[in-house]
């Protein structure tokens, strides 16, 4: 049954493949055309008002009818995957494909991708709800049509299966991948039948002209991942520049929208996707200036065409970056260097791939989406050579993509979330046990036997007349004592272990796990973080697992506060901020904090894990807290940081 299902979201999305590339084609003829002749008394300044239109369309959809179709949708569906149970709302599809058609069909400097493969999984979610099927179901056929959408509207089967697991999924099983086999290929029949078969670039053939081309291949790579990463800076700093814009929202894309159009007045091949730019850079047409020019360009287009909320995908215009910059690059040694060198056009197929990957994160599907866009296989060996160095450095320099760092702008850690990591998203109070037997440290052992023998938990903590835990005593230490000869001297701080290991309430459950698991313990102390040597409650590995079986309940939890943050920014706006170790509120509970009214806090990022603050959540130095805030309390929330020294 789950093929068949499989089978039939695949379908679906290849008709929407299909419906939607044709009407991104009627809607550039019905704008540029048709734009030329209506607004033909501006001259050939008629180009910069066409991307303004457009966005007057596309603002009132993003901001009232379908919120999620704003940006590049790959985020959304990661997103709804990790918190969601893969839930989308249906209106997603209508919305989405719309918004972006229209974006893209005015020359919107984005992709086709993107608005699909959100389309695609929209689908394979409500296909799921509709059959309520489970949440693990769901998800997968979220999967399934985040792939067609891949495979359909590139006509690349096997790239569209990798993007899914590799960045939608981020699981490489068999069980989802059979399924998600199923639904590309379905996808990309249903794309050959109605708009042909043939490859997305048609592109000459090249090869590896010399082993000592690698070095320059090397370099390539090098190049490529600094230019993906200023690629993700630019677009994510455009994003934060638009959305603490006090302006009317649905009006932002037509700014963004004129921008783009000053641009393209000077780079008209920024509009769109610029597919046909893509292939006259791997056909070695285009002079080295323009080449250069143009990924800057096309950066600065793409930005500020989602950063103000038009809606469209970036995994086109990275593939376009890649072409001009690695066909600039290429024009920069051929036939300049003592060894044979392959034509610009090489390095142009190259770079569409290393640029991708060190956006993206995604080296599988780089390498196969470049492969199968030309059928040719012959550079695969210099394109797995630059992917490979451009996701390594591009990972170094920031270990968030394209597609993650708009989610962790707002608190969302995506690995977090995985069902691999998911105990650091949990703290150890909602594990720890407060059912624990503690005795006076001058207790006779004798009677501590006794205790000992009568309950049935038969580990206990000894504390001192302060109430200061100074030890453990367990059952095995204690069946060596009944051999000593002078047990009736002996009293419970004589038998007790000192304590090794302990942890806080709201350590991560992760970090705890690991420290039992290290030490070889099965019982570990909770304490007080405002008394650190008074017991507050006991974490066994039995509640360990008994949480890890409820974690869907806690996850739910986390959702409905980050949920508060996906309100218009014209009514809240999102803050961080550092505890300093000097700070006023280190070791004080959330409820103790004294936070104006109309601050909410979301999320607290410790240690590389993730906190969901509640009442009694203590803080902790070096905490980063992240937090929503009305702008009629900005004032007042800047003196509360002020006062407790953040």
């Amino acid at each position: 049954m789950p093929l068949v299902f499989a089978c039939v979201v695949g379908v679906l999305t290849g008709f929407a493949v299909v419906g939607f590339v044709n009407l991104i084609d009627f809607l550039q003829e019905f704008f540029f055309t048709g734009g030329e002749k209506a607004l033909s008394f501006l001259g050939k300044y008629y180009i910069v008002f066409i991307p303004v239109i457009g966005a007057l369309l596309v603002g009132p959809i993003v901001t009232f009818i379908s919120p999620e179709a704003k940006g590049h949708g790959v985020p959304e569906v990661m997103k709804a995957v990790a918190l969601r149970g893969g839930r989308i709302r249906p209106i997603v599809v209508l919305g989405k494909a719309l918004a972006s058609a229209i974006a893209i069909g005015s020359g919107a400097s984005a992709g086709r991708e993107g608005p699909i493969v959100q389309v695609g999984s929209a689908l394979g979610s409500s296909f799921g709800q509709w059959f309520k099927l489970s949440e693990s179901r769901i998800k997968n056929l979220v999967a399934c049509g985040a792939a067609a959408g891949i495979s359909g509207v590139f006509n690349a089967p096997i790239a569209g299966v990798m993007f899914s697991m590799e960045v939608i999924l981020r699981d490489f099983g068999a069980r989802a991948l059979s399924t998600v086999v199923v639904a590309s290929v379905s996808s990309s029949i249903i794309s050959n039948i109605y708009l042909g078969g043939s490859p997305a670039f048609v592109a000459p053939v090249y090869s590896l002209w010399s082993p000592w081309e690698t070095v320059l291949y090397v370099g390539l790579g090098v190049i490529s991942a600094f230019t993906a990463v200023l690629f993700v800076f630019v677009l994510s700093k455009t994003e934060d520049i638009f959305e603490k814009w006090k302006f009317v929202d649905w009006l932002k894309p037509a700014v963004g929208g004129l921008l783009l159009g000053v641009i393209g007045l000077y780079f008209p091949q920024v509009f769109g996707t610029g597919l046909h730019t893509i292939e006259e850079a791997l056909h070695g047409r285009m002079e080295i200036i323009l080449l250069f020019a143009l990924v800057l360009m096309k950066i600065i287009a793409t930005s500020v065409t989602l950063g103000s909320g038009s809606s469209g995908g970036v995994f086109a215009p990275a593939l376009f970056i890649g072409a001009v910059l690695g066909g600039g690059f290429g024009r920069l040694f051929y036939e300049k260097m003592p060894f044979p060198v392959a034509p610009p056009g090489a390095y142009a197929l190259v770079g569409m791939a290393s640029v991708f990957a060190g956006a993206a994160h995604a080296p599988v599907t780089a390498i196969l989406i470049v492969f199968e866009m030309t059928r040719d296989y012959r550079m695969i060996l210099p394109i797995m050579v630059a992917v490979v160095v451009s996701t390594s450095i591009s990972q170094m320099i920031s270990r968030e993509s394209i597609y993650t760092i708009k989610l962790k702008r707002k608190g969302i850690d995506i690995g977090t979330f995985e069902e691999a990591k998911v105990f650091g998203a949990i703290q150890v109070r909602d594990a720890m046990s407060e059912n624990f037997k503690t005795v006076p440290h001058d207790m006779p052992s004798k009677e501590l036997f006794a205790q000992m023998s009568h309950d049935k938990n038969k580990t206990f903590f000894v504390v001192n007349h302060k109430e200061e835990l100074v030890g453990i005593v367990k059952p095995e230490e204690m069946q060596e004592i009944l051999f000593e000869k002078n047990i009736q001297l002996l009293i419970a701080d004589d038998v007790a272990i000192p304590i090794a290991e302990y942890c806080y309430p709201d350590e991560s459950l992760g970090e705890a796990t690991r420290v039992m698991t290290v030490n070889e313990i099965t019982i570990l102390p909770v304490m007080d973080p405002t008394q650190p040597k008074k017991i507050i409650g006991v974490l066994k590995s039995q509640n360990i697992f008994r949480t890890y079986a409820n974690i869907s309940g806690k996850r739910e939890d986390l959702l409905g506060r980050l949920e508060q943050q996906d309100v218009s920014s014209k009514d809240t706006s999102h803050v961080q901020f550092k505890v300093s170790k000097d700070s006023s509120i280190v070791g004080k509970n959330i409820k103790d904090l004294g936070l104006p009214q109309g601050v909410v806090l979301t999320s607290i990022h410790r240690n590389h894990h993730l906190v969901v603050p509640q009442g009694d959540t203590v803080v902790f130095a070096k905490d980063k807290i992240w937090a929503v805030i009305k702008p009629e309390t900005e004032a007042l929330f800047k003196e509360w940081l002020k006062a407790n020294k953040i």
